[in-house]
């Protein structure tokens, strides 16, 4: 249907009346109109800009065309306000970036990460936008094209303030002027849309964003004569404390790596992870029960803070990268987050590699969680139910909403929470962090490619959506997201990849990331300050909305 043309705002009835009312003070018809553009812009996401129609938009609304136009003057100037408030959003980042006291270098490499965030989270308006002309628009959209142009010239402003910062503390080389360096950067992210679709590439937002920064800081940034060719592999973040600490104490204590050690010599090194946890809190209930997996029963453990009353339910899948990790050395952990959320946990132990290779351990999950489902007041649970894991676990819970997903199970789960997930085959990562983290700390790309070689039965299974979550070229309908990255993880650009198409495909998704953390931080609680950070950040997630 082709959309009539909207009443003209100087010579038609309703537009006299429209451009009267906007400039009144009436909130209800600023309220309504607010509401409009929302509808407008749920219905862009879905079905493009140039796919809907302003009937479309009436329709969301629930109202005619007709009044809707006394609302806006057409599809133009809901596009127009939804990506004024988009650009300047992301002014407003870019410009608390420039004022925080962080170096240049790391200003630019958030910026350019950032910028790519965005363009992927708000991909159908930001695409019409960057194929705008601002000096050749029609004549009725020319406030609205000087107003993107003082934003812009406020982006240059601030760009160009980051890079004289970077010169004059010596972090940034000038290699021509600061403005031109700008207008660079800028027009690198700008031609985004010539290249990039959030929603067919296999590499999420982030990553690339992290790539261009990379490749940007290559060129840019000052290295000491002495430091070599090396000064431009290792990132500069930081370690928390606590893991300069534990480092320390592995190094002095000769602890080995996984992947140089058996597989019984590794289970028996990770078991002792039990003496780095703080006490173990005391619940009201604490019980051992045999569950159905897909071969047989398998051993839960059923926390519940508070027996007798309905709580939400969570079916935890511990880590351990499919070879390692039990419930027991979950324990401490699992006991402190059913306190702190006031859940009722299931944590389960499904069978592990090599013994039993992909995909029996995700069976074993999927079958437990569809009769967990099915019997949540014999466990203690209400309505609600949420999958959590970490690292290898955190691969088997996405996993799991995937295969429910496809089975029209979908709804037998609220939410997913993925604390620092290993989503894909480490063989051949195309993820930076595998490089600047290969040596840890704590996890390595050496030992998580020899999880990844118990796990899977051949080259084939690596490219298994069930074994590889990030590969699956459909991740709508699965449930809210919660996803827990650790900037020094080798595992953090797919965690932050599976987020941004996560995002795309309409999941509502919310990324928590611990500077200067290590991969399995989690665990750690009586060495690790930020364990109890995330356990009391996790726990109003599971517990989901008041009801």
């Amino acid at each position: 249907m082709t959309d009539a043309a909207p009443p003209d705002a100087g010579t038609s009835s309703i537009g006299r009346r429209r451009a009267a009312a906007r400039g009144g003070s009436g909130a209800g018809y600023h309220q309504r109109r607010e509401d409009i553009i929302s509808a407008a812009a749920t219905v862009f996401r879905t079905k493009g800009y140039r796919g809907t129609s302003i009937a479309d938009v009436a329709e969301a609304v629930g109202v005619d065309r007709a009044t809707l136009y006394y609302y806006v003057g057409g599809k133009e100037e809901l596009l127009d306000e939804i990506v004024t408030d988009v650009v300047t959003a992301n002014l407003a980042v870019v410009e608390q970036i420039r004022d925080s006291d962080d170096p240049a270098p790391a200003k630019l490499a958030s910026l350019v990460t950032g910028l790519m965030r965005s363009y992927a989270e708000h991909y159908p308006f930001l695409y019409v936008y960057l194929q705008e002309n601002l000096a050749q628009v029609a004549e009725h959209r020319k406030p609205w094209a000087r107003e993107m142009r003082v934003v812009n010239r406020r982006y240059e402003v601030a760009v160009t303030a980051i890079i004289d910062q970077g010169v004059a503390e010596g972090s940034l080389r000038a290699i021509t002027t600061s403005k031109v360096l700008a207008y660079g950067l800028m027009g690198m992210v700008s031609w985004t849309h010539r290249w990039f679709s959030p929603e067919q590439s296999t590499v999420g937002a982030a990553a690339i964003g992290q790539a261009f920064a990379q490749l940007l800081l290559q060129g840019l940034e000052a290295v000491p004569p002495d430091d070599g060719p090396a000064a431009t592999a290792v990132p500069r973040a930081t370690p928390h404390p606590d893991v300069t600490r534990l480092v320390r104490q592995f190094a002095a204590q000769a602890v080995p790596t996984y992947d140089t050690v058996s597989v019984l010599h590794a289970r028996a090194l990770l078991e002792g992870v039990t003496a780095l946890q703080g006490p173990k809190v005391s619940l009201a209930q604490v019980r051992d029960v045999l569950l159905p997996g897909a071969a047989g029963l398998l051993p839960a453990r059923v926390y519940h803070p508070d027996p007798g009353q309905s709580l939400p339910l969570v079916v935890y899948l511990h880590g351990g990268g499919f070879v390692l990790g039990s419930i027991r050395a979950a324990d401490g952990p699992c006991r402190a987050l059913a306190a702190a959320s006031g859940c009722a946990i299931v944590a389960l132990e499904y069978r592990r590699a090599p013994e039993t290779k992909f995909p029996g351990p995700l069976q074993d999950c999927v079958s437990a969680v569809r009769w967990i489902a099915s019997r949540r007041e014999e466990l203690g649970g209400n309505g609600r139910l949420v999958v959590l894991g970490d690292s290898a676990g955190g691969n088997l819970a996405a996993a799991t909403a995937l295969v429910l997903r496809d089975e029209a199970h979908g709804s037998l789960l609220d939410g997913q929470v993925l604390l620092y997930p290993c989503l894909a085959p480490a063989r051949g990562s195309p993820y930076r962090s595998y490089v600047d983290r290969a040596d840890g700390p704590l996890l390595t790309r050496r030992e998580m490619e020899w999880f990844w070689d118990h796990y899977l039965r051949g080259a084939a299974d690596a490219t298994d959506p069930r074994a590889a979550p990030l590969l699956a070229a459909d991740l709508s309908g699965l449930p809210a997201t919660t996803l827990v990255v650790c900037e020094l993880d080798p595992l953090r650009d797919e965690g932050l990849a599976y987020a941004d198409r996560l995002s795309a495909a309409g999941v509502p998704t919310t990324v928590l990331s611990y500077a200067g953390a290590a991969h399995g931080f989690w665990w750690l609680d009586g060495v690790m300050e930020q364990a109890h950070e995330l356990t009391a950040a996790l726990a109003p997630i599971l517990r989901g909305p008041a009801t």
